[in-house]
């Protein structure tokens, strides 16, 4: 019986046109169903808005109908992103160092309109296929490595002198960590600062670096800094020199750029390719071409070519390693980093060919009064709480207490923050208001998010709760309530009676008693390298015997040794930017002697 079941089956499989020897077939390629799709995912600063149109098999356009990117930052990286996924065919294409978060936000958007057109993920997912890197040999008189403010300072610098200049960038944009920062400069020594009457002087800018440092800073450095700030400010802001409008407006200590750090790039890069400067993005500088002990070019890889540039003298301005972690002490792990992704410490590899030497590499700018954005990235909010410790804003741990002087030292308020669980903004509807106003002016986010933010059915970041009692705050925090309401109960009675804070804080006006409270968790991040490779007073860069290298010269964050253990506010992009033009300015004078 069973063998006549087997013979059935095997006669049905006949019939049927089957086989025991089934051969492996290839399912057909996935067409994709013509049209235009549309799209939304989260970005750096909102949402970013897209349209992909798409044929049976290839994407033909990707459109980024609206965006809130920070200008100069995500706004740049987008477009670049943009074209290299049409470019490739892939979303798998590598994101913008310095824009990670726009960029993630920008490809989580086309993946979903490709879904949506019905794609084969794994193809539109894929590597790109590049073709073979030709060997090209370029010569210039001078070769930038690093296309923020230092790099492009110096450049722009040295360009305007009449040198051929050649800079390299490794991502697909300049403006680096400056891009990112707010734009001031301060102005001690400068002709606008005398003009205004304010006093100060660089003994008196010393003496600010070294109390903000601890005086952990490398002094011959300091001196250098504060010795050529006044000058070279005067050369930035000149029409003859620099040409950087900045605003001659203020008291004197310091000047601001309309758009901040991101305008300032946005024009820096204008005036240096109006220089006659030649730049080179999406390419990175692998090593430096030593002879006889000398400086004397770079080889660099970019996405079609592998370059030799032959150079008089090297500038590096590569920024700093706070990206990389085989080089970040382990400490700084537990909070987030909020510098450039871009920052890897390429020139410390580099300066291996000359014996180069490096100071204080176990050190990295954190700063307190931080917000998480949706995107996950940590967001400093110095102009909000600025506001607010003027008025009645305060902050409280997890027992619902206040731990330090809100607008006092900052190294204070971070290690006592260290020592809590987490920490809140706690405010009343006035400081709420300011707050916000403060954070939506600077366009660090928009006036209408906050209150998406506090609504109850929101659960991302930040962490940014509403209520209308103390009570009902508390409980939205896991905080003690009765704890909460003693700590505003103390505060108000302290201001009302005059007492002195017990936290050292001058006291304006009391919490409100009643109406609607909230509270932002605030944290550390950490983002700014202090250390790096050492230089002398010629911005050239010195061995491990203390010799100058011939042909090798550092600006910006790259240099170690300016700020001690934490630096001054506003100092670091005013380094850049100084230290850029002193660089282009050794470099153009030792060329032409």
């Amino acid at each position: 019986m069973k063998r006549l079941f087997v013979c059935l089956l095997c006669g049905l499989m006949f019939l049927s046109g089957c086989s025991t020897n089934t051969e492996k077939t290839t399912s057909p390629e996935l067409k994709m169903t013509p049209g235009t799709y549309s799209s939304t995912a989260t970005g750096f600063k909102g949402d970013i808005q897209v349209e992909v149109t798409v044929t049976e098999e290839e994407i033909t356009e990707i459109k980024v109908v609206e965006h809130k990117e920070t200008t100069g930052i995500g706004s740049e990286a987008l477009p670049v992103l943009a074209d290299n996924m049409l470019k490739y065919q892939t979303i798998g294409v590598d994101s913008v160092a310095g824009a990670t978060v726009s960029s993630a936000g920008l490809k989580t958007a086309v993946k979903d309109a490709l879904t949506q057109a019905g794609a084969d993920l794994d193809k539109f997912s894929a590597a790109p296929v590049k073709g073979e890197l030709k060997e090209e040999t370029l010569d210039a008189d001078v070769v930038v490595i690093g296309g923020g403010a230092a790099g492009m300072m110096s450049a722009f610098y040295t360009a305007k002198e009449g040198y051929k200049v050649v800079l390299v960038e490794k991502t697909p944009m300049v403006g680096g960590a400056s891009a990112m920062a707010g734009g001031s400069l301060t102005a001690t020594n400068s002709q606008w600062q005398k003009e205004a009457g304010y006093e100060d002087s660089s003994e008196m800018l010393k003496e600010r670096l070294l109390e903000a440092g601890h005086n952990k800073n490398h002094l011959p450095s300091v001196e250098l800094f504060t010795s050529f700030i006044g000058p070279n400010f005067d050369w930035i802001v000149s029409e003859e020199g620099g040409n950087m409008p900045y605003i001659h407006e203020g008291s004197g200590s310091s000047y601001s750029f309309e758009g901040g750090g991101a305008g300032a790039m946005l024009k820096l890069k204008e005036n240096l390719l109006n220089a006659g400067a030649e730049v080179l993005l999406n390419t990175q500088a692998t090593e430096l071409i030593v002879n006889e002990g000398a400086v004397v070019g770079i080889k660099a890889k970019g996405d079609e070519a592998n370059y030799t540039i032959n150079a008089k003298a090297v500038i590096l301005a590569s920024g700093g390693y706070g990206h990389n972690r085989d080089i970040v002490p382990e400490e700084y792990f537990a909070f987030r980093y909020s510098g450039h992704s871009g920052h890897d410490g390429d020139a410390l590899e580099m300066i291996k060919a000359v014996d180069g030497a490096t100071r204080n590499l176990t050190w990295l700018n954190k700063q307190p009064n931080t917000m998480i954005l949706p995107s996950g990235a940590p967001q400093y909010t110095n102009m909000g709480v600025g506001a607010v410790y003027k008025m009645s804003g305060i902050l409280v741990n997890e027992k619902g207490e206040r731990f330090a002087c809100e607008n006092g030292d900052t190294w204070e308020l971070m290690l006592s923050m260290e020592e809590n669980e987490r920490q809140y903004l706690l405010m009343d509807q006035e400081n709420y208001d300011a707050f916000n106003k403060a954070m939506s002016d600077r366009k660090i986010f928009n006036p209408e998010d906050p209150a998406k933010w506090t609504a109850d059915d929101y659960t991302g970041q930040p962490f940014y709760k509403g209520a209308d009692t103390l009570e009902e705050l508390a409980e939205k925090l896991d905080v003690p309530a009765e704890a909460l309401k003693a700590t505003v109960a103390q505060y108000n009675e302290a201001v009302s009676s005059g007492t002195p804070d017990e936290f050292g804080r001058e006291l304006t006006t009391t919490i409100a008693e009643e109406g609607r409270y909230y509270a932002l968790e605030m944290s550390i991040r950490y983002s700014t390298s202090l250390g790096g490779i050492c230089i002398n007073d010629k911005m050239q860069v010195l061995n491990t015997a203390e010799e100058a290298v011939p042909g090798l010269y550092a600006a910006g964050e790259v240099v170690g040794g300016v700020q001690g253990d934490l630096y001054l506010g506003g100092s670091t992009f005013t380094w850049a930017m100084t230290s850029g033009v002193e660089a282009g300015r050794v470099v153009s004078e030792a060329l032409a002697q």
